[in-house]
C-alpha cells in the first residue's frame, strides 16, 4: 500500500515514505475520516499541509487534510487528520428551498447540481466534481431548506439504507460523488469460526419510537396531521414530528405522502439500534475486500450470547502500525452519539423556525410578557428588549463640558464664570473665589441647596498653579436659573431607576445610560481599517533639503505610531540664516507635535549646537537668532499620527 499526497490543485506532490500510524475509517452512509502520524521529517512536513489530499493506492476514496498537529516526546511527530472527499459537500448549504420528488438518486443529483457542481452563482461551484448513481428505486417526497448539504444528503442516504462515497481519479484529479446499494455476501462472522478476535454487541432502545404524529401547515383545528402508527400498550412509543415547513402548495395531492415521508425518516433515525463492533482476525478464513467489504450484508453469529443477525457492514476501520494491518468492523447501526442526538433534535427546532408561522409561535411562548419585570415591560417584545438595553449599567456619563460624572461624583476643571464660594479650605474658612485655576472633585450634598441657585458640595481641590491639594467644602453658583449646572445630576422622582442614572423623565434616564454602553459607532471607530494600518505601518517618508544643506552619511527613522527621525546634515559655507529652512519632511499620515523640542547638535567639534523648530507642515527651521554656521549636525524630530 502506497500513501500518495496531492496538493490542493490535485497535482501529485509526493509519497509518504514512512509513517508511525494510520487509521483509515470508511463509512457506508456517512463521510469517512482518517488520522496519520509520521516522523516530522522535512519531507513529511512539506507534504502534509492543510488542504492537501491523502490517497491510498488500494482505495477508491481520498482524504482531505483538515487539521495538523506537531508534538515531541522521543521524536517530533506530525499528526494529520481530516475527512474523506465527501466533506466537500459540507462546504455548502442548500441555498434555497428544494422540493425533492422522485428516486433518491435524482434528488441527490438535484441538490448537488444546484449547490455545488453547477450552481447559478459561479462562486459557489467546486470544479472537478461530478455525480454518478444508478437508479436506486428509493422514492423521495420531501422539501429541504438551508441545511448543510452533506448533512442533508447523508441523512437521506442513512434513512434509505443507501451508501455514499466520493471516488478519486488521480490521473485527472477529479472526484465523483457516487451512491450505491451494498450487495449481499455469503460471509459469516463468528468467534466459533475463528475469524473474530474481539466482539461487542449493542442493542439500544433508548431513543426508540414506532409511532409518529406528523404536523403539517396550518394553525389549531386547521392544521394538517398524518399519523404513522405501530405497536400498542407499553410497546407503543410516540413522537411528534413538526413538518410545518412542508407546504400544501408545493406538493398538491401528494402533501400527505410528503408528511408521511418526513415521519418515516424520523422514525428510521429512532429505530432500535443493533450493532456488533468486532476486530477481524487477519489470519482467519475471510479476506477483506474479497469475501466482505463496506456496505455488504453479512451474517454475524455469537452462540454463547444467543445472537444471530443478518446485517449490513456500516463501518470499517483500517489501522496500520508497526504490527501491520488490523481491521475493525461495525455491523448494523451503532447507538446515536450525543452530537447526532443534538443535531437530530435541533432539526426539529429549525423546522419550526423555518415555517411561515414559526416565529409567531415562538412569540406566543412569551404571552403578554407578564413574566417580565414590570420595570422593563413594554408593549411588544422589541420594546421590552429596548427597555432592558436602556437599563444596562453605565460606567461614565458626560454631563457638561469639562466635567465627567461618575455616579454621584463630578470632576470639573474650573473655568472663568464658575462662581465657587469655599466655606472651608483645608479647615481654614474664607469667603472669596480662589484666584488660581485647578481641578475640583466633588460630591454634592443630597437635596441641600440654599434655594437661591447655590448648591452645597464637598470634596477636593487641586491647584494647577501651585500643585497643592486641599480638602474643601463649597457653595457653587454658575447658572442664573439654578444651581451649578455641571454638578446638577439629573435626578427625578423615578425611584425605581438607579440613582446614578435617574433623569427628570424616563427618556432622559434611559439616554443617560444609553450614552455609555458600547455602540456600533464606537466599535466602528475602534475597528482596524486599511487607513489605520497604513498610518501604523507607513514608511513612505520623504524629505527635501533647504538651500545650502546636503545630507550627511547617516539617516534613520522608526515608525511605530510616533515617528522618531534622526539624520545627519551638512550645512554649507553660507550657513542657514535665522528662521531659514534646514529641510522639509513630508508624510500625509502624520504631523509633528507642536511642543517638540528639537536641536541641531554639532558633530565632530565643528559648528555650534543650535535650537531648531518643526512646524505643522514638517518644516525644520533654524530657531536661533543668529545664522547656523557651516558644519555637520544631527537633527532629531518626532512625529505623531494626524
Amino acid at each position: 500500500m502506497e500513501l500518495y499526497v496531492f496538493n490542493s490543485s490535485r497535482q501529485l506532490a509526493g509519497i509518504v515514505e514512512s509513517f508511525e500510524y494510520l487509521r483509515w475509517t470508511r463509512r457506508y452512509s456517512q463521510c469517512g475520516s482518517f488520522e496519520l502520524k509520521a516522523i516530522a521529517t522535512p519531507e513529511n512536513t512539506a507534504l502534509l499541509k492543510a488542504g492537501n489530499i491523502l490517497w491510498k493506492s488500494d482505495d477508491e476514496e481520498a482524504g482531505i487534510i483538515e487539521h495538523l498537529e506537531l508534538s515531541q516526546t522521543d521524536s517530533e511527530i506530525i499528526t494529520a487528520t481530516g475527512r474523506f472527499a465527501t466533506s466537500f459537500l459540507a462546504r455548502r448549504i442548500i441555498w434555497e428551498t428544494e422540493s425533492l420528488t422522485g428516486d433518491l438518486s435524482s434528488c441527490v443529483e438535484q441538490l448537488l447540481n444546484k449547490n455545488l457542481i453547477n450552481p447559478s452563482d459561479p462562486a459557489r461551484q467546486i470544479t472537478g466534481i461530478s455525480f454518478l448513481s444508478p437508479f436506486l428505486d428509493v422514492p423521495i417526497n420531501t422539501q429541504i431548506s438551508y441545511r448543510n448539504l452533506m448533512e442533508a444528503v447523508t441523512e437521506l442516504c442513512d434513512a434509505s439504507g443507501i451508501g455514499i462515497k466520493t471516488v478519486f481519479t488521480p490521473a485527472q484529479g477529479t472526484f465523483t460523488v457516487t451512491l450505491y446499494k451494498g450487495t449481499a455476501s455469503q460471509a459469516v462472522f463468528s468467534k466459533e469460526y475463528e475469524n473474530l478476535t474481539e466482539q461487542t454487541y449493542t442493542e439500544s432502545a433508548a431513543d426508540y419510537a414506532n409511532t409518529a404524529l406528523v404536523g403539517g401547515e396550518g394553525e389549531g383545528s386547521e392544521r394538517t396531521f398524518v399519523a404513522i402508527t405501530g405497536g400498542s400498550g407499553e410497546d407503543r412509543r410516540e413522537i411528534f414530528v413538526d413538518a410545518k415547513d412542508l407546504r400544501k402548495d408545493d406538493f398538491g395531492t401528494d402533501y400527505a405522502e410528503a408528511l408521511t415521508f418526513r415521519g418515516q425518516s424520523r422514525l428510521s433515525e429512532l429505530a432500535i439500534r443493533y450493532s456488533f463492533d468486532v476486530s477481524v482476525n487477519p489470519h482467519g478464513n475471510l479476506v477483506y475486500k474479497t469475501d466482505f467489504d463496506l456496505g455488504q450484508t453479512v451474517k454475524v453469529i455469537s452462540k454463547p450470547w444467543g445472537v444471530s443477525m443478518s446485517t449490513r457492514i456500516m463501518e470499517i476501520e483500517e489501522t496500520y502500525d508497526a504490527t501491520g494491518l488490523s481491521i475493525g468492523v461495525t455491523f448494523g447501526k451503532s447507538v446515536l452519539s450525543i452530537a447526532q442526538k443534538l443535531n437530530s433534535d435541533m432539526s426539529q427546532v429549525k423546522t419550526a423556525l423555518q415555517a411561515p408561522s414559526g416565529i409567531s409561535e415562538v412569540v406566543e411562548v412569551l404571552g403578554d410578557l407578564e413574566d417580565v419585570n414590570p420595570k422593563i415591560q413594554g408593549d411588544t417584545v422589541t420594546d421590552t428588549i429596548n427597555n432592558l438595553f436602556g437599563k444596562l449599567p453605565a460606567l461614565e456619563v458626560n454631563v457638561g463640558e469639562g466635567t465627567i460624572s461618575i455616579g454621584q461624583y463630578a470632576m470639573h476643571h474650573m473655568v472663568p464664570g464658575d462662581t465657587i464660594y469655599f466655606t472651608s479650605w483645608s479647615g481654614n474658612k474664607f469667603s472669596d473665589q480662589p484666584s488660581d485655576d485647578g481641578h475640583i472633585f466633588l460630591v454634592k450634598h443630597n437635596g441641600d441647596n440654599t434655594g437661591n441657585g447655590y448648591q452645597r458640595a464637598m470634596g477636593f481641590f487641586i491647584s494647577r498653579n501651585t500643585m497643592t491639594f486641599y480638602v474643601i467644602s463649597v457653595f457653587l453658583y454658575n447658572n442664573p436659573s439654578g444651581q451649578a449646572n455641571w454638578l446638577s445630576f439629573p435626578l427625578g422622582n423615578l425611584t425605581d431607576i438607579a440613582a446614578a442614572v435617574r433623569g427628570s423623565t424616563f427618556a432622559s434616564s434611559i439616554n443617560n445610560v444609553y450614552n455609555a454602553p458600547v455602540s456600533g459607532a464606537r466599535i466602528a471607530n475602534g475597528a482596524v481599517t486599511t487607513e489605520k494600518v497604513a498610518q501604523e505601518a507607513d514608511t513612505s517618508l520623504t524629505y527635501s533639503l533647504g538651500s545650502g544643506v546636503t545630507m550627511g552619511y547617516n539617516m534613520s527613522f522608526v515608525n511605530k505610531g510616533v515617528i522618531s527621525i534622526g539624520m545627519q546634515i551638512n550645512v554649507g559655507a553660507s550657513g542657514v540664516p535665522s528662521g531659514g529652512t534646514l529641510l522639509t519632511i513630508t508624510n500625509p499620515n502624520f504631523y509633528p507635535y507642536s511642543t517638540v523640542r528639537s536641536v541641531a547638535i554639532t558633530v565632530g567639534g565643528s559648528g555650534t549646537s543650535m535650537p531648531i523648530t518643526i512646524n505643522a507642515n514638517g518644516v525644520v527651521a533654524n530657531a536661533a537668532a543668529s545664522t547656523l554656521p557651516t558644519g555637520f549636525y544631527i537633527i532629531s524630530c518626532s512625529y505623531a499620527r494626524a
